[in-house]
């Protein structure tokens, strides 16, 4: 028998790793499995589980109970091969204390198996419609601090409760903590890993962001569980299904303010198996037609009740709706803000990208506006017969040009000389080869920028094959920083589905940003010293969050980008390229202790590289 075709388990007398194959413990219920499928998931070399399993032997920090807690989805139907390997992977975890509460139903699963030294069982009595309601009854018989639910189904990877309680003791103040996740098939292969960014607060409003492995505080738990709102269960429009529970515990926890943000746990802990499993709510329900009132009572179901109490909570002027495709909500922020927006756009040349620019402002419902055009040095008349047009035209919107001849390009002096002539109390910066198709851009973003924590906002920009320009800048991607899922269809689904819901990010493309007038200048506006023509765009979102402010990248509008096509490729220019060299030093040496990992986009290259050579090894 080959490596790959056994297992490390625990033994009961000895305590020690073993290689045992999987069908010696459920003969007749499953196959056997790759070794890396069960227990590193591509995240973990397998030399690193006897130090893993040494820290749990003799490191008293990880003697206390943790409490797994296996809960039945209504909406799922898991074969007993997929349960079997749930229980398996609970109890073939590196972590040697455990208390495993599971439904009456499946405890002769368990008793099939030799149960290790340190791993307690306590069954309870399932609700079969009603993920919340199971898990009402199980964790009010937990004995740990930690508790971590479980969909029958699913598996834990073999380190998962170790970096559960590693992740606890270094974070004493997290009322829940929550891992990556990756997805199975029938076929026992893993697919779609999925890697979370720490806490954004904005994201979980329209999808959950946490879905993985959560490792929920006893403490924080029992202080929401007055609040009934939450564990009601009399009928199919309360919260049923193990998704919905673990969504709405992640909000109601967050909002715990004698608590910290949750913690990431950046490793593959929770494999989710999609074979025979589904989400949708509605398959609880008969299906024939609903009248018009019927079918809004259905749509305002409790995660809709749920969600707006979250943001309630947070004091936010947004409200929400449900998305077509029923697993998401979209943001609605606030339609009677209309402040003044002045916007910059630096220009050399292209009268045909800068009047489609223009027309597009135009053409949006905004109309409280100042449009200020920076000139560069422009040779082409047509440019200037554009700008003679434009003064010349009496429209609601006030332009200006401000013309300059600098020797070099200087993208930065650029923007600042055109905030000398604001007078909004928001600006935008925008290139002149972004085009807004939506009309009501500006009023999305402007709702965002109002509220409390926001400093910058960026949107997606698209290419004209819709596939994505940029949906946030990421510290780190090509040493420095870039745009994450560039060249990615607009719909596709990934990474928390950030390519179609309003998220945080750590810098936004100068292409298009808005901010307060004031937020500019409170840090100085853009580094014309330093960042002339490279990164000052990131730079000004960093010094931005040095002041406690957030950036939030809006994915409702449609915005279109073409890009380079005013400069060019900075590379192809020998003086460029050099620029561009002293710009990547200045960066790193201002802000090289960032670009290790980014909070938003995390460790993705590393573990997707990890990932990719596991699966083909």
């Amino acid at each position: 028998m080959s490596s790959d075709d056994k297992l490390y388990t625990k033994d009961g007398n000895d305590g020690q790793l073993y290689d045992q194959p999987l069908t010696a413990h459920y003969p007749g219920l499953v196959e056997r499995l790759p070794f890396r499928d069960i227990t590193t998931l591509g995240d973990l070399p397998r030399r690193d589980l006897s130090a893993i399993q040494r820290i749990c032997d003799h490191d008293a920090n990880f003697t206390e109970v943790i409490s797994v807690v296996i809960v039945s989805d209504p909406c799922a139907d898991p074969s007993d091969q997929q349960c079997a390997l749930t229980l398996r992977s609970v109890l073939g975890q590196c972590y040697r204390t455990i208390e495993l509460i599971l439904p009456e139903q499946f405890a002769y699963l368990a008793s099939r198996d030799r149960v290790p030294n340190g791993i307690e069982l306590t069954s309870y009595p399932m609700d079969p419609n009603s993920a919340s309601k199971s898990f009402q009854t199980a964790s009010s018989l937990a004995k740990a601090e930690l508790i971590v639910p479980l969909r029958l189904g699913d598996r834990l990877a073999v380190d998962a409760l170790y970096r559960l309680k590693a992740a606890e003791i270094a974070d004493q103040l997290a009322p829940f903590f929550y891992s990556d996740i990756v997805s199975e098939d029938e076929n026992h292969r893993l697919h779609s890993p999925l890697w979370h960014s720490n806490w954004d607060w904005i994201l979980m409003a329209q999808t959950d962001a946490t879905k993985g492995m959560l490792g929920l505080r006893r403490r924080a738990l029992s202080a929401i569980r007055s609040q009934e709102w939450l564990f009601e269960f009399d009928s199919t429009e309360k919260v049923v299904t193990y998704r919905d529970l673990c969504w709405s515990l992640a909000l109601k926890l967050s909002t715990d303010y004698s608590y910290s943000e949750p913690c990431h746990i950046a490793h593959l802990s929770y494999i989710e198996t999609t074979d025979g499993i589904s989400t949708r709510t509605d398959t609880l329900r008969p299906r024939r037609m609903l009248d018009h009132t019927e079918k809004k009572a259905s749509e305002q179901g409790p995660m809709h009740e749920i969600i707006r109490q979250y943001i309630s909570s947070l004091g936010l002027d947004l409200s929400i709706e449900k998305h077509p495709d029923g697993q998401r909500y979209t943001l609605i922020s606030s339609s009677e803000f209309n402040p003044r927006i002045s916007i910059v756009i630096p220009n050399r040349d292209g009268p045909g990208l800068l009047a489609n620019a223009l027309d597009s402002i135009l053409n949006t419902n905004y109309r409280n506006l100042q449009i200020i055009i920076v000139d560069d040095a422009s040779v082409d008349s047509e440019t200037y017969k554009l700008y003679d047009l434009l003064l010349s035209k009496r429209s609601q919107v006030k332009v200006e040009v401000i013309e300059t001849k600098e020797p070099t390009f200087n993208y930065s002096r650029l923007i600042n000389l055109g905030r000398k002539r604001v007078d909004g109390e928001y600006m935008v910066t925008m290139n002149n080869d972004v085009e807004l198709i939506s009309r009501d851009t500006l009023d999305l973003i402007t709702g965002l920028a109002s509220l409390p924590k926001t400093g910058v906002v960026g949107t997606r920009l698209l290419y004209e094959d819709l596939t994505i320009q940029h949906v946030g800048v990421a510290l780190g991607i090509n040493r420095f920083a870039g745009h994450y899922m560039n060249g990615i269809h607009m719909d596709k689904r990934a990474s928390d589905d950030i390519a179609r819901n309003v998220h945080r990010a750590s810098a936004t493309t100068g292409a298009l940003q808005l901010f307060r007038t004031d937020v500019f200048d409170a840090v100085g506006g853009y580094d014309e010293e330093q960042f002339p023509v490279a990164f000052n765009d990131v730079d000004f979102c960093l010094r931005v969050g040095e002041l406690g402010l957030e950036v939030l990248i809006d994915t409702r509008p449609i915005v279109f980008h073409y890009e380079g096509k005013t400069r060019g490729n900075e590379h192809g220019n020998h003086y460029r390229f050099n620029s561009w060299v002293r710009e990547e030093a200045a960066f790193a040496q201002r802000w090289g202790g960032k670009l290790i990992s980014d909070p938003f986009y995390p460790r993705i290259r590393e573990t997707l590289l990890s990932w990719q050579s596991n699966q083909q090894s």
